[in-house]
């Protein structure tokens, strides 16, 4: 099984994830969102 390394918009170095949290009027809603793209979280 393959390793994938996903980054996550946050100041925190780890953090654990949990659902139904945050503003529901995100462009996807609530949720927990994860990106391949180390730039990418940066900017969330």
């Amino acid at each position: 099984m393959a390793i994938i390394t996903l980054f996550h918009g946050s100041p925190h170095e780890s953090v654990t994830p949990e659902y139904g949290l945050g503003n529901d009027k995100h462009d996807y809603g609530r949720g927990f969102y994860l990106t391949k793209s180390v730039e990418l979280a940066k900017e969330w």
